[in-house]
């Protein structure tokens, strides 16, 4: 049996080196100063050789404690990520959603917990569109993009089929009763690169109209909102602009809608595949993400 080091001792040489004072060390452990000089003591009584330099102003790192401080960091954060990892199997699901697909997630999650009451969702939402769940401390995500990548488990959700939308005031204010008439209004972009815009200009041959002009945002929900507060038209997802079409929230002002290629799926890691909380969301989401779209274009 291999012999470790003093797993606490450790633990408070990470702290003692991110201070870089014994006192401050002392303060965040709730612990003595005497307490925390024995357990680096005996740290360094484990290898034989100093870990910090005492001075005046401080304490520095020895060239060896500086060789063993960033192996105890990702050592104390991979137990911390397993154990809340192995904390979750018992309680949650911890899932990433992306901020733009949250108000067409957030009904299913809600009738989700109605139906099962005993299983919490626990929501991150982020602007980001993927997951690395070997560094991210998730069970399962929303992701976007051409495919659902690999090494995950993947329940098709909807393709992204985008289409400009407006408040249906902004119409009575000007004409557009063409595609080129879209060149006298604002256009909101939900990209910094404008490619939805520029992709649907391009497929409807509205040659007039600069993909390049108007404001962009981080996110299609910042882009739609300003849309539904009257500040130009933004290019949004049929799917997840629905239910603000149904509220007359917003309009499509023409029938075009262009599939972009991309689809939204619901992916989890083969690692927690055989757990009863994944399984159970996975099928019941299989089951209940579809739905028709309510309302036709204006």
């Amino acid at each position: 049996m291999r012999r470790l080091p003093p797993l606490n001792a450790l633990q408070v040489f990470e702290v003692v080196a991110r201070h870089r004072s014994f006192t401050c060390a002392a303060e965040h452990l709730c612990l003595t100063q005497g307490a925390v000089s024995r357990q680096i003591l005996s740290l360094e009584d484990y290898y034989k050789f100093p870990l910090f330099i005492r001075g005046k102003k401080g304490l520095t790192l020895t060239t060896e404690g500086e060789m063993l401080l960033p192996v105890v960091r990702e050592g104390l954060a991979r137990i911390e990520e397993t154990s809340a990892r192995l904390t979750r199997q018992r309680t949650d699901l911890a899932m990433k959603v992306p901020t733009c697909i949250m108000r067409w997630m957030l009904p299913r999650i809600m009738r989700f917990q109605g139906e099962h009451p005993d299983l919490l969702v626990q929501i991150t939402a982020t602007w980001q569109h993927d997951v690395d769940f070997k560094a991210e401390p998730f069970d399962a995500a929303i992701i976007y993009g051409s495919s659902p990548g690999a090494d995950v488990h993947a329940v098709p959700l909807f393709d992204e089929q985008i289409t400009p939308v407006c408040a249906p005031e902004l119409l009575n204010s000007k004409p557009l009763a063409q595609f080129d008439d879209l060149s006298q209004f604002t256009l909101l972009h939900p990209t910094r690169d404008h490619r939805d815009w520029r992709q649907w200009l391009d497929q409807v041959g509205a040659t007039q109209v600069d993909a390049n002009m108007g404001p962009s945002f981080e996110t299609l929900d910042l882009a739609t909102n300003a849309a539904m507060q009257g500040f130009g038209i933004a290019i949004g997802d049929r799917t997840l602009v629905d239910d603000d079409l149904v509220a007359k929230r917003l309009v499509m002002p023409f029938d075009t809608v262009i599939e972009t290629g991309a689809r939204y799926y619901f992916v989890y890691p083969e690692c927690v595949a055989h757990q009863p909380k994944v399984k159970l969301f996975s099928e019941w989401m299989a089951r209940n993400h579809q739905r028709q779209p309510a309302i036709a274009p204006v």
